[in-house]
């Protein structure tokens, strides 16, 4: 099968909020919802610290979207339970898993171990809607442009992640940590 055509599929059964059943390969796409509880004082009491942006005025402890999240994994059919997993991470500034979903499937298909997609900190559906907007963020994207010498490859996409870790590069660290 054409791998266009399979990503397709593959992504308009993808949910964050209901199982799905690819029968033809025999495996299921399982939400699951995260809350940070391990370490999590110690990571809001660092967060406190770290100052916000002109479009992300509040600091990071307080974007909730980063704490509570749904990740999804593929995983063979049937509940016979497993001790091993790959989990499987995105590049920066990517907003949907669209990609790699043949990879997460080929992964399970040939390995008979599940598939965790995590999303990053501050990544995917762990930020706030706003952040994805090119409408609002293309706006960020000029200010930075104007702001910083000879800087040109500033886009909507990246103005998020560049101009918070730019304030404070320490949040480089506590998103690895978190």
């Amino acid at each position: 099968m054409d791998i266009s055509i399979r990503t397709q599929q593959l992504n308009s059964l993808f949910s964050y909020d209901k199982k799905a059943d690819l029968t033809d390969s025999h495996l299921e796409i399982v939400p699951f919802r995260f809350t940070q509880r391990i370490g999590a004082s110690e990571i809001n009491e660092f967060q406190k610290g770290l100052a916000g942006t002109e479009f992300c005025p509040v600091t990071d402890n307080h974007i909730q979207e980063n704490k509570s999240f749904t990740y999804t994994v593929f995983t063979p059919s049937g509940k016979e339970k497993r001790d091993k997993a790959i989990i499987l991470l995105h590049g920066l500034n990517e907003r949907t898993w669209e990609k790699y979903l043949t990879w997460a499937e080929y992964l399970t298909k040939n390995t008979g171990k599940p598939v965790i997609l995590f999303p990053i900190a501050f990544h995917m559906n762990r930020t706030p809607n706003r952040w994805c907007n090119p409408r609002e963020t293309l706006s960020w994207a000029n200010v930075r442009k104007s702001e910083i010498n000879n800087l040109s490859n500033s886009t909507f996409a990246n103005v998020t992640l560049s101009s918070r870790l730019s304030k404070n590069p320490l949040r480089f660290y506590a998103s690895g940590r978190e």
